[in-house]
């Protein structure tokens, strides 16, 4: 099976360099560097002490990929739109195009160049952080699940196989219905964890650890859930929360995304996350003010970047 991995990025290179060993992978990414560490050297895919150099074919050159039976998008929310327009000359009429990336808004964008019957939204707990150019660190310690679902509910012969594949290569991976449930509990995961380990600066570990952050992730937690029951998912505060910790003693060493992003001074996902869940509680008539502090911190840290005092 060809697949085609858009965005070569901590996520997109976990899953391009693991799926290399069933499938025929092209990893896509603008980022040359990047790209040319990986076809000179293979894809270094570390974890602790552990190194494992997988040959993998990478580009930065669309034209050069051709039609794929799969393509699965790994970009940041705010590439999206240009993603899908380059990716376009490698999707034809039954290629299966998957958004595994965080947050809400991808296939709204993904429908206005693709067929409806063509578009997979889906979510993984699986975790990854960029070292350096063709190199990641894998920092799930748990078996954690990827999940996607048909945006027409109808599942092709090719999302099937897509899936096979993907269990071949050892992911615990499910085509299910429950995907909405299973997006708004990752959510929970990305507006407490993502936002405020950027804000504070720390890992998952000191940010669940530490009392007074933990106080505040909690509250983020049952906003996100409180918007969640309005829209209909049933889950209570305490469930919510019991998932959210879950996952973080499973990736305590896992430097979020988003505090990656602040570090480098690079524009973050919050539109994707705590503001797009902010804009569903007011379409709901849900308050969310421990959500819209934190979208407010981020982006005034963003725009700040370069001229902070200290």
């Amino acid at each position: 099976m060809k697949i085609v991995v858009v965005g070569a990025g901590a996520m997109g290179s976990l899953f391009g360099g693991t799926l290399a060993s069933v499938a025929d992978i092209c990893l896509y990414d603008v980022n040359q560097i990047h790209v040319d560490a990986i076809n000179r050297n293979g894809l270094l895919m570390s974890r602790g002490n552990e190194e494992n150099y997988v040959k993998v074919r990478a580009t930065a050159v669309p034209e050069e990929i051709g039609e794929a039976d799969a393509v699965i998008f790994f970009t940041k929310y705010s590439f999206m739109e240009q993603a899908v327009k380059d990716s376009l000359q490698c999707i034809g009429p039954k290629t299966v195009a998957v958004t595994l990336q965080n947050g809400l808004g991808c296939t709204d964008i993904m429908k206005k160049y693709l067929g409806i019957e063509q578009i997979y939204y889906g979510l993984t707990a699986y975790t990854s952080d960029m070292k350096g150019p063709g190199h990641i660190e894998l920092t799930t310690n748990e078996n954690v699940g990827t999940y996607f679902w048909a945006l027409n509910n109808s599942v092709s012969p090719e999302a099937k196989k897509l899936e096979a594949v993907m269990k071949e290569a050892g992911f615990h991976v499910e085509i299910t219905r429950d995907v909405d449930e299973r997006i708004w509990k990752k959510l929970m995961v990305n507006c407490s964890e993502n936002t405020l380990c950027g804000i504070l600066r720390m890992r998952v570990g000191q940010l669940v650890h530490t009392p007074e952050s933990y106080e505040i992730l909690k509250q983020v937690v049952g906003e996100v859930c409180s918007v969640a029951r309005a829209k209909g998912i049933e889950i209570s505060n305490e469930a919510g929360l019991a998932y959210v910790m879950e996952i973080s003693r499973a990736v305590e060493s896992h430097l979020p995304s988003m505090a990656l992003d602040i570090q480098k001074e690079r524009k973050t996902e919050i539109a994707c996350l705590n503001e797009a869940v902010i804009a569903e509680g007011r379409k709901l008539g849900v308050t969310t003010p421990i959500l819209e502090m934190t979208a407010y911190m981020v982006r005034a840290i963003e725009k700040n970047y370069g001229t902070f005092a200290f």
